[in-house]
């Protein structure tokens, strides 16, 4: 991680009134959350190790579930990215656990992402591994938006965005980093044109990639020359402003994320699974 870039604020946990208090002032700040969700079932239930087998009790193997494919370091702004319906266990063994034989380098299949998904609102038993917490009705108007799961493979991205909902997200099983930049950073962002997307940046890959040491730019040849020097000029900028941050979420973390604060996410070394909550 480039030294530019600070580290959140971190604490171990947050009572849902001093969640309150912070969410009301009238600069709230972004969160490393260490210690919030210690309790949850799902933190010794959902395992790599057996590869996902309570999810996949929960779920269902044949449940059809949205996936969202793409090339690997670029986000759903990327020409090649699409959605896809297979079944659950299907994504799990074909793109999470590699247990599907292909003839295809592993480096030029595309990355499979379950993203945003509302596995919960129908699957009771999954639900429970992941009880929701009183922090989610402490927004102004005290109302729970949407909880979601997140399964992707290693190196996941989700380019910078914004909501219009505090977001919570919390690790489970593997890691992630956030990047987290005020509303003011879109000056710097280049946010798309798109109706659909005027949420989110044009900045195509990784904050990894745009601040790391390598020379060899082979990986780029799909976007404009001169790309990477462009995101590094922006990204710079950004970084300089008030609380803009990253935080490392290990399993067991949380990050908040205030309302309107723009933030990209990328998955480790390995699978990781999370998950999110919007409120207000």
């Amino acid at each position: 991680m480039s030294s530019l870039i600070r580290t959140a604020r971190s604490i171990a946990s947050i009572t849902p009134t001093q969640l309150q208090e912070h969410l009301t002032k009238c600069h709230a700040h972004p969160l490393h959350l260490t210690g919030l969700i210690t309790s949850w079932p799902a933190l010794t239930q959902w395992r790599s190790s057996d590869q996902l087998r309570a999810m996949r009790e929960a779920v269902g193997e044949e449940r059809a579930v949205e996936i969202e494919l793409g090339k690997k370091g670029r986000g759903y702004l990327h020409p090649d990215w699409q959605r896809v319906h297979m079944g659950f266990g299907m994504f799990l063994d074909a793109f999470i656990f590699d247990q599907i034989p292909s003839s295809i380098p592993k480096s030029q299949l595309p990355s499979a992402y379950l993203a945003q998904s509302d596995l919960l609102d129908n699957s009771p038993k999954l639900a429970e591994s992941v009880p929701p917490l009183p922090h989610f009705y402490m927004g102004k108007e005290k109302s729970l938006y949407r909880r979601t799961v997140w399964i992707g493979p290693e190196k996941s991205f989700t380019p910078f965005h914004k909501d219009p909902y505090v977001g919570l997200y919390s690790q489970i099983l593997g890691n992630k980093t956030f990047h987290v930049l005020p509303p003011e950073a879109a000056q710097y962002l280049s946010p798309s044109n798109l109706a659909r997307h005027t949420n989110t940046s044009q900045i195509p890959i990784p904050v990894s990639r745009v601040f790391s040491d390598s020379s060899n730019t082979d990986d780029l040849a799909d976007l404009p020359q001169g790309i990477l020097d462009t995101c590094q000029t922006q990204l710079k900028q950004a970084f300089t402003m008030d609380d803009a941050c990253a935080v490392k979420l290990k399993e067991g973390e949380s990050v908040l994320i205030p309302e309107g604060w723009w933030h990209a996410a990328e998955g480790g070394d390995g699978p990781g699974v999370g998950v999110g909550a919007w409120f207000r």
